[in-house]
């Protein structure tokens, strides 16, 4: 008799339990929302069992069918929960639950279950999904904020930054999180590099009625200061001066969040209406990215943005900053890179993507952006450091 058709009595046999993650979001948009989707996508849904706890907003909606192929659930607390309110909701979630672990994404999230997470022994990794500046911490109030911000941090055993120069600006405040081995780990962002190959452009033109003798410039960021929306508004207000252009600028702008309405309003003062468009947020950016003649990144920070890679790897022409976290980047990149806050450098910039086509250059960069930028590396990454941690937990 072979071994093969030896039955394996049922009480030696192992059964394999899912792991079961509580995704702590609490804020559930822009990149948070994407890595999610990037990673966990990657994630085999026999192996996992996802909690989604975030803020009742529309964007956990998107979030849920963006892991629609996964075994996952979600649960809300109030559309714009205080901290105190966050922190109990994961407090409650990690006595009443049955969790491996908790993976939170951003700063606030990771400080609201740093204590829960500790209390209750659960392996916790905190993914940063910004960086840090100085005037956070001015102030008594600011000296208050960073002594606590740091008792939370030294409470999370495991801190994942999404590039070096994230990692850098976290340790150059808290530098005592570099004595603890294996606390803190830079795995860059990725993206799903296949939804940006032969993805149809969304036909913007027809959408807008717009022809030909407009230069379709992307803005896929949101309206937050950071993002540097102010400087494109100068830099078209500079090109809308000049008599010499080919083609009639046309920004692109997408979504309702932020300050919005104060842009609008900054524009409508400066009688640049025609130069803008606002369409409605869309969760799939690829076929919008393709139809852009160039996408813009005035950026004054960052940690490590998907966008670049997405209009890399779709082969369209991009204009960045040299700010932290951008400049890693499109470093050996064929995008052109200016100084943050220069919307004159920034109409050069485009007037020179209008007179010299160079969307064959990158196209031909898509190649290598391909894979440079494939997300499947980081997911394993993430996905090895969470089994490691609840097999150590469990023992």
């Amino acid at each position: 008799m072979t071994k093969s058709n030896v039955d394996i009595p049922s009480h030696i046999v192992m059964v394999q339990t899912k792991k079961r993650i509580l995704l702590v979001v609490r804020w559930p948009n822009g990149g948070i929302r994407t890595f999610i989707r990037y990673v966990y996508r990657h994630f085999e849904p026999e192996m996992f069992h996802l909690t989604v706890l975030g803020p009742d907003l529309p964007e956990m909606n998107v979030l849920q069918d963006d892991l629609n192929c996964l075994d996952v659930e979600t649960k809300r607390v109030s559309a714009r929960p205080t901290v105190y309110e966050f922190f109990m909701a994961i407090s409650k979630e990690l006595i009443y639950g049955r969790y491996d672990l908790i993976h939170s994404q951003g700063f606030t999230s990771g400080i609201c279950a740093s204590f829960p997470a500790f209390l209750t022994r659960k392996p916790h990794i905190l993914t940063s999904h910004d960086v840090l500046n100085g005037t956070q911490f001015r102030g008594i109030s600011g000296y208050l904020k960073k002594i606590g911000m740091g008792m939370a941090f030294s409470l999370i055993p495991t801190i994942h930054s999404v590039s070096y120069d994230a990692q850098q600006n976290l340790l150059e405040f808290f530098p005592f999180l570099d004595r603890a081995a294996e606390r803190c780990k830079v795995i860059r962002n990725g993206i799903e590099v296949e939804r940006f190959l032969d993805v149809e452009p969304r036909d913007l033109r027809s959408e807008l009625c717009v022809g030909d003798e407009f230069f379709l410039i992307g803005f896929l960021g949101r309206f937050m200061a950071q993002k540097g929306f102010g400087y494109l508004i100068d830099a078209i207000e500079s090109l809308s001066r000049n008599n010499d252009l080919t083609k009639k600028p046309l920004v692109i702008a997408f979504g309702e969040d932020g300050f919005v309405r104060e842009e609008r309003a900054r524009i409508a003062e400066r009688g640049l209406i025609q130069y803008f468009r606002f369409l409605p947020f869309t969760p799939n950016v690829a076929g919008v990215i393709k139809a852009m003649d160039m996408v813009a990144m005035p950026s004054l920070w960052e940690a490590c943005p998907l966008l670049p890679m997405e209009a890399l790897v779709a082969g369209t022409p991009l204009i960045a900053t040299n700010c932290i976290g951008l400049r890693e980047v499109v470093l050996n990149t064929p995008a052109l890179v200016i100084s943050p806050k220069d919307g004159n450098a920034l109409a050069v910039g485009i007037e020179s993507f209008m007179k010299d086509d160079r969307t064959e250059i990158f196209k031909q960069y898509s190649l290598e952006a391909r894979k440079e930028f494939d997300v499947k590396t980081q997911a394993k990454q993430i996905r090895d450091i969470i089994i490691n941690l609840t097999v150590k937990s469990s023992r």
